[in-house]
């Protein structure tokens, strides 16, 4: 289902990508993940909290590899999104998840990760988001996501 892409349209994504900085990655994920974790709350399926569940599981077991918790967290992430089923809002997460892939990006998660108890915290977040979801609570699952989000920006 790719479309073609004019080439004012490369150059455009290719021109945020250089200006953005990791503030404004970090707003633009607040606006989009807050509407996507309503959402999925709302309309997942059991084969999407299946998918989280199973994402969750495996970043639980990775604690100690930084580079595979990043994988599974873009992961998880991304099947909040598809659980939402709009795909407009889906592709808009996948910008956003390749963002999160930048050389800076992984650059300052590294540093992060490495603060004492945060593998613990960040768990527990995305454990929180996914209760959220599967008790289909949409209040609860943005506070969840923009309480992450929060501490993602602050840490």
């Amino acid at each position: 289902m790719d479309t073609p892409r004019s080439p004012l349209y490369e150059q455009e994504v290719m021109e945020l990508e250089e200006e953005g900085s990791p503030f404004e990655l970090l707003e633009a994920r607040k606006a989009v993940e807050i509407e996507i974790a309503d959402l999925a709350a709302k309309k997942a399926t059991l084969e999407d909290i299946d998918a989280m569940s199973e994402s969750l599981n495996e970043m639980k077991g990775a604690v100690s590899n930084i580079s595979k918790m990043m994988e599974l967290d873009r992961e998880f992430h991304m099947n909040i999104a598809r659980a939402a089923h709009n795909n407009l809002l889906f592709s808009m997460m996948t910008y956003l998840s390749n963002l999160l892939k930048e050389k800076l990006w992984v650059n300052m998660k590294e540093k992060i990760w490495n603060l004492p108890g945060y593998p613990q915290k960040y768990l527990k977040e995305h454990t929180e988001i996914f209760n959220a979801i599967k008790n289909k609570d949409s209040k609860n699952a943005r506070k969840q996501v923009y309480h992450h989000l929060a501490g993602v920006e602050k840490d």
